[in-house]
């Protein structure tokens, strides 16, 4: 589920614009996300906004295709815009606050994510999020809270399981943590968080070599985020006795 854009609006400007001509360019691309042509829908928009249509389906689409050449300050620039320009739109919101967090700008994500549980309060991605920023910034017990509340609404929501699974892990129940681990890679085979948790069970269990096969395929992974391969190398090298560890001279 995700937000919805609001009504068209026209953002009033020295040059009027043809409303028609807007609203008929907003239908063909609203047409095209319906039949599932996503990127004639993102062409549509480039071109709409290149052309000074400013909507809030426009600036979210836009942004979705800078996030998808990881051009995420570009993306954050226009969301912001867009937010600026309509800022009761949920659905632009919740794009902006998830920019924000991809960016690793944890605390000013958090307001959106507050702003749209506000409006929404059984919108589960919201609290899921809402808990992955709380995480971030070290605020463990409110993020733990905040996931349980997601899975409540949607128990299937994958954030706010691998959320609570890394809470857990860190808190050393590692049964609970193992359990929501599994659930998490039973439905995406190869997501690092799980993983790292599994190993943190194996290793607690004192099945070390489990561990570090699980996190040297973590490691290898390009997929994996940095940040994650720098977690699991340094559980690596916890594990690593000092005189096996090898050393650039």
């Amino acid at each position: 589920m995700e937000f919805k854009s609001g009504p068209i609006r026209f953002q009033v400007g020295a040059k009027p614009r043809d409303r028609e001509a807007d609203r008929a360019t907003l239908r063909d691309i609203e047409a095209k996300l319906e039949a599932d042509e996503v990127e004639a829908a993102v062409a549509l928009a480039d071109a709409a906004l290149a052309d000074g249509l400013e909507h809030p389906l426009i600036f979210n689409l836009a942004a979705e295709r800078l996030e998808s050449e990881d051009r995420f300050g570009e993306a954050l620039v226009l969301l912001e815009r867009g937010h600026s320009f309509a800022p009761g739109d949920l659905g632009l919101r919740q794009a902006l606050g998830l920019c924000l967090f991809r960016l690793q700008r944890f605390g000013p994500a958090l307001p959106h994510f507050d702003a749209l549980i506000a409006a929404e309060p059984d919108f589960a991605p919201s609290h899921a999020a809402r808990g992955a920023a709380l995480d971030a910034l070290g605020r463990s017990v409110e993020a733990e809270a905040a996931f349980r509340r997601a899975m409540a609404l949607q128990p299937q929501n994958l954030l706010a399981i691998a959320g609570l699974a890394s809470v857990a892990s860190r808190a050393e129940r590692h049964a609970e943590a193992r359990g929501l681990a599994e659930q998490v890679l039973a439905v995406e085979p190869g997501y690092p968080d799980a993983i790292i948790v599994l190993a943190r069970a194996d290793m607690a269990a004192g099945d070390v070599a489990a561990a570090d096969k699980r996190l040297r395929g973590v490691v290898a992974d390009s997929r994996t985020p940095e940040g994650l391969k720098a977690l699991a190398q340094s559980l690596i090298d916890d594990m690593t006795p000092s005189k096996d560890r090898k050393f650039d001279a």
